[in-house]
């Protein structure tokens, strides 16, 4: 490209979008909230526009069907609330009061493990080190559950952001590859083919991505919930829930869902514990082998280390929320290194 006046003008509005994005980050939440929905509601509203087409409603045009799926979208949430948030928000309470006892009783119970299963072989220092551990898991399981609900009682009380939600969604929804168009005709003609397939690249990871994590959190909220039920685990929506939520963080996310429940197992004996244990073995084995390739199959590719360090360096950078949206970071900078990269190869 010639640097001359066109080359440094789309310099300019490049780093001014940056700037704009660095100096307002909270003005890409309704952006990023209206892009999930999006996602969500397209094939919604498309199937009702097909039904529309299939009897021969000439009259009922596509903005009636994003309408529709608002509608769905909207009824969904609210049977949410009331059935499963409402109920949620007093059992949470509860667990969160009783997590400094219990780990107290935990840690009492320790010397009686250590007789029972012989474990006084263990040097001083081992003992604690582990001691350390089961503390250090309490008040993480503590801060991570205070997390997630001043998470959702956050996110809900940016009403001036989230206002405008609807109205992006469902530009976004009527006319969402535009925007897209917009961007890629601000660069010359010869990138235009290039770009354009970069973009369907990511809206495809973003779009499996994020249907198939939202199906694995409900499925495995679902049958935790059931399993601690079945077992008489105390706080069994609470539980529930959080695997649902830690379940976005890859890999160690399962491992920190199942601390809660195997300490609460440990406070009604060891066989419970083992119990529960083996039933998180179990929906973990099945999680990975059978449901997540099933619903991701090879769209996330990158390699566990990626994903590790993807997880341990936006968790540092921006907390729980980094270590959720890690993944999809990193797939997408994935797509955009190899465009990059091999630049020439793709252009074509």
């Amino acid at each position: 490209m010639r640097k001359g006046v066109e080359f440094w003008l789309r310099v300019a509005i490049t780093l001014a979008l940056v700037l704009l994005v660095i100096a307002a980050p909270s003005v890409l939440l309704p952006f990023i909230v209206s892009l999930v929905i999006t996602i969500l509601l397209n094939p919604v509203a498309g199937k009702v526009y097909a039904l529309s087409q299939k009897y021969r409603l000439k009259w009922f045009p596509y903005d009636f069907a994003i309408i529709i799926s608002f509608a769905l979208f909207i009824a969904v949430i609210y049977l949410i609330v009331v059935h499963i948030f409402v109920p949620f928000v007093s059992e949470f309470q509860e667990f969160i009061k009783g997590v400094p006892e219990m780990m107290s009783a935990v840690q009492q119970m320790i010397p009686e493990l250590e007789k029972q299963y012989q474990l006084n072989v263990l040097p001083p220092e081992a003992k604690s080190f582990l001691a350390k551990i089961v503390q250090d898991i309490g008040e993480y399981t503590l801060k991570l559950a205070q997390f997630s609900i001043s998470a959702i009682f956050s996110f809900a009380s940016t009403v001036i952001e989230l206002i405008v939600v609807p109205f992006i969604t469902f530009y976004m929804m009527k006319s969402g590859s535009a925007f897209i168009n917009g961007f890629i005709h601000i660069f010359p003609e010869r990138f235009h083919n290039h770009l354009n397939h970069l973009f369907k690249e990511i809206h495809f990871v973003l779009n499996a991505y994020i249907r198939g994590q939202l199906i694995l959190s409900t499925l495995m909220a679902l049958v935790v919930f059931i399993g601690m039920w079945a077992l008489n685990i105390p706080y069994p929506l609470v539980i529930g829930l959080l695997a649902g939520i830690v379940e976005m963080i890859p890999l160690i996310g399962p491992i920190i869902g199942a601390v809660p429940p195997v300490l609460l197992g440990l406070l009604q004996g060891s066989a419970v514990m083992i119990k529960v244990i083996v039933f998180y073995i179990i929906v973990q084995q099945l999680d990975g082998h059978l449901v997540m390739p099933k619903l991701m199959g090879t769209i996330i590719n990158v390699h566990p280390v990626s994903i590790i360090a993807a997880v341990l360096i936006c968790g540092h950078i921006l907390g729980v929320v980094g270590m959720m949206i890690a993944v999809p970071l990193v797939a997408v900078l994935q797509i955009l290194l190899k465009h990059m990269w091999f630049y020439d190869r793709y252009r074509n």
